[in-house]
């Protein structure tokens, strides 16, 4: 009997004082040790979504200086494209000034000499002298049509 009780306390369950203790310890630095992690994670989150967003201000910035540099080659275009046929027509004029025997041909083309490229109205004046430009040369070729037509 002696010897069962030496064991006794030793038996799982028989020692719940002890336990109790170690587990009123034990708690708390586990649930420190989980706050601590969880704190970690939630700065690692946070981290993350800051991260994202400064992406997304960053993707935003892109998308905004790819629309602006689609607009200006489209403008660019527009530009060669105008001056293009402004090369043309003179060309034009001047054989339709030719076959008139008209030495009076003088191309008002003052937009590339007195505006800046890259000023706002470039554009719309270019397009505008241009116009002016091929209804000089209709004219010049109906003018040619009359004379060819009553000699």
């Amino acid at each position: 009997s002696s010897g069962i009780n030496a064991e006794w306390p030793l038996r799982p369950g028989n020692n719940r004082h002890a336990e109790n203790t170690d587990k009123k310890r034990a708690v708390p630095e586990v649930e420190e040790l989980y706050l601590d992690q969880l704190y970690e994670e939630v700065q690692e989150i946070e981290q993350l979504v800051q991260h994202k967003m400064q992406w997304r201000g960053a993707v935003q910035d892109l998308d905004y200086f790819d629309q602006q540099i689609r607009i200006l080659e489209r403008r660019n275009s527009l530009i060669e494209k105008l001056r293009r046929k402004q090369y043309e027509l003179l060309s034009e004029l001047k054989s339709t000034k030719d076959n008139l025997m008209s030495t009076d041909w003088k191309p008002d083309l003052t937009v590339d000499s007195t505006m800046n490229e890259n000023s706002p109205g470039y554009l719309s004046a270019l397009w505008k002298e241009t116009s002016n430009l091929e209804t000089r040369v209709n004219t010049c070729k109906s003018k040619i049509l009359v004379e060819t037509s009553f000699m």
